[in-house]
């Protein structure tokens, strides 16, 4: 520990420097993401799926019954055309969603570079399963 001036200041990991760092960025450009999405369905910027009329008529439904009677994208769909405004502000949501996958991400090399192989087979198990849960196998 160093000490400045009297007081012991901790040293810091440099796995929380990097994870944190990576999700400062993340949850930075997440947020912007989310008011981007956010205007550009509200704004009608891109041609919408679902219109905001049919989504606050619908909205007492249940999320299985209004995708039913609205005709709205599930599961992957939503990747085959993401230039709508709607499924723009759901992918910035996706993308905020995968704040600590992508952190883990950023942290395996520091792991390895620092010979700490466990938790680096716990990060990338960690990622794994995530992974696995994201595309719906651990469902």
């Amino acid at each position: 520990m160093s000490n400045i001036a009297g007081k012991h200041k901790p040293e810091i990991d440099r796995v929380q420097l990097v994870y944190a760092s990576v999700l400062d960025v993340v949850s930075h450009t997440g947020m912007v993401l989310i008011a981007a999405g956010f205007l550009a369905y509200t704004a009608r910027l891109l041609p919408l799926t679902v219109s905001i009329e049919d989504v606050a008529s619908h909205w007492h439904l249940r999320a299985g019954e209004m995708n039913r009677l609205l005709s709205v994208p599930s599961g992957w769909s939503w990747l085959q055309d993401p230039l709508h405004g709607d499924v723009l502000s759901f992918i910035s949501i996706v993308f905020l969603s995968m704040a600590a996958m992508i952190c883990l991400v950023a942290v395996i090399p520091v792991f390895f570079a620092e010979k700490n192989r466990t938790y680096a087979l716990i990060a990338i198990l960690q990622v794994l399963v995530l992974a696995a849960a994201v595309v719906g196998i651990a469902s």
